[in-house]
């Protein structure tokens, strides 16, 4: 956008042509994808503009190429992608996580049947149920009620 005697012409140029180089600023051929761009400016803080610079010229690319691979990467769901490594090792996590809510979840089990007993023993009603079951069994088998009787019988010691 240029001013000019107080009127206000805006270029609908995608990018400034270089003259004598054939190509577009950005490093763009002119074709028919760039006559789709077209040219924006936006503020950017300036510890971003370095670090795009930097990553402009380790990736051999312009900053306008990074801009649009990262939208592109941004709308397609593809923004961050994670190393084998990481993902090798969220898996592993995964399956240690697993294994633990299961021991958890068993823990919890016995916890809860400890309890119970627990409870029962605590009340008498076990003990009194041991009682009824024995006296059952004697009465049932008489003869091996004898026998145990006699085992623990107090012996006069010579």
């Amino acid at each position: 956008m240029y001013v000019w005697n107080y009127r206000v012409h805006v270029w609908n140029y995608p990018y400034d042509y270089l003259e004598g180089h054939g190509t577009l600023r950005g490093g763009l051929d002119m074709s028919a994808k760039a006559e789709d761009l077209m040219r924006q400016q936006y503020l950017v803080p300036r510890k971003s503009v370095k670090k795009l610079r930097e990553m402009s010229r380790r990736e051999g690319v312009s900053a306008g190429e990074l801009a649009r691979r990262a939208i592109e990467a941004y709308t397609s769901g593809n923004v961050l992608i994670e190393p084998e490594e990481e993902v090798a090792s969220r898996a592993v996590l995964k399956g240690i996580h697993a294994q633990v809510r299961a021991a958890i979840t068993r823990i919890d089990a016995s916890l809860s049947e400890i309890r119970a007993s627990e409870q029962r023993l605590a009340d008498g009603a076990f003990r009194a149920q041991v009682v009824a079951e024995t006296r059952a069994w004697f009465d049932a088998h008489p003869a091996e009620a004898q026998g145990i009787a006699e085992f623990f019988a107090p012996r006069a010691t010579a």
